[in-house]
């Protein structure tokens, strides 16, 4: 994310900045990227989008209720100067390429190759999840009892008498769902790096204030 002051200063306020040594015109970038990645990080902890909206919300629920969004990013941002601007930014490329992904709502494309090496290889003689529990139920699994009479079991009769495999394949054949070799993950815009053109254009003045007691002339 690239920041720039020229576009937020007055014409004279720019001559003045611009007749400072490159030295501290690289100290007023610095002194920008470090802010706006203040404003950046205050987002993913308050998990509220540029415009001040909260961002949607996880369609599935993980472990753990209240579990924040796009944890870890904060500690992951760096910051350079450009001159009368600066950028934030990812070092790693995975992070950044998640970062990006989030900020724009752009879908990804997995396949089981890929959620492998992300989540590792699934056990899959390991206890039905309560997961997979909840949503056999919903599906309107039964079991058949002695005399060929069915009916719904218990979400810990589940979880005890099937494995993660197996209820994953009734779950497939209760759904029609054809076994699919990739799919698509859809993500929500989930805006949180930059600034706003207010929020520039307040750091524009602050930053010329602070630096104009050296200008001789604006």
């Amino acid at each position: 994310m690239q920041i720039d002051l020229t576009g937020h200063l007055k014409a004279r306020q720019q001559l003045a900045l611009l007749k400072l040594p490159p030295a501290k015109q690289r100290r007023i970038g610095g002194t920008l990227a470090r802010k706006v990645r203040t404003y950046s990080r205050k987002r993913l902890r308050e998990q509220k989008d540029l415009n001040g909206k909260s961002w949607e919300k996880r369609k599935k629920r993980r472990q753990g209720k209240g579990k924040k969004m796009l944890r870890g990013m904060s500690k992951r941002m760096r910051t350079r100067s450009t001159g009368l601007g600066g950028e934030v930014f990812f070092a790693d490329k995975n992070t950044a390429q998640i970062a990006y992904q989030h900020q724009h709502g752009i879908a990804e494309e997995w396949d089981g190759q890929k959620a492998e090496k992300v989540y590792g290889q699934p056990d899959y003689k390991a206890p039905a999840t309560r997961r997979q529990a909840r949503a056999l139920k919903k599906e309107g699994y039964k079991v058949r009892l002695p005399g060929g009479r069915k009916k719904k079991p218990t979400l810990r009769w589940i979880t005890e008498n099937l494995t993660l495999g197996q209820a994953g394949l009734i779950l497939q054949v209760l759904r029609d769902e054809p076994k699919e070799n990739s799919w698509v993950i859809e993500l929500p815009e989930r805006s949180f790096l930059g600034t706003t053109d207010r929020e520039v254009s307040e750091l524009a003045d602050m930053i010329f204030k602070e630096t104009s007691g050296r200008i001789n002339s604006i």
